[in-house]
């Protein structure tokens, strides 16, 4: 299809209206299809469709009996937290306060371990990188003191 200003610079005006033409004849079928179209649906009766009563009673059942499930889902695990029974400690006769030593020991030994691994240059996950790291340092220095030797 041309446009107009083609069709303005073209000297054949006949070949532009021969395709305006035949899109007219186009856009005439299209139309008068959707009309046919239109006209058998109008034509036809408007059907609502009834629902079987069947579906309507289970649906009437569900709901309430999905309710109940979902409520005992939720609350018997609710009752069972607040509800439990309490659990005895035993007891040792060892010792007059087993609370305090065992903090006291515990405490000491705990904070022994965290200085220990503080006071280390590196972790034990990057121990093996800076063992290479200590090897490529060692090595450098050593060629190092070699060319200051050789000057």
């Amino acid at each position: 299809m041309k446009f107009r200003k083609d069709a303005v610079a073209s000297p054949e005006p006949d070949a532009t209206r021969e395709e305006v033409r035949e899109m007219a004849e186009a856009l005439s079928l299209y139309r008068s299809a959707m009309r046919h179209i239109a006209e058998r649906e109008a034509g036809r009766p408007f059907v609502v469709e009834q629902r079987p009563t069947r579906a309507f009673r289970f649906r009437l059942l569900l709901a309430p009996a999905l309710t109940a499930a979902v409520a005992a889902g939720v609350l018997v695990p609710l009752y069972g937290h607040f509800h439990h029974p309490a659990v005895p400690v035993p007891h040792t006769l060892a010792s007059s306060n087993p609370a305090d030593t065992r903090t006291n020991v515990d405490d000491t030994a705990l904070m022994n371990q965290i200085d220990s691994e503080v006071s280390e240059d590196v972790p034990d996950a990057l121990r093996p990188l800076a063992d290479l790291s200590d090897q490529a340092t060692t090595t450098t220095a050593v060629s190092e003191k070699k060319d200051v030797t050789q000057e």
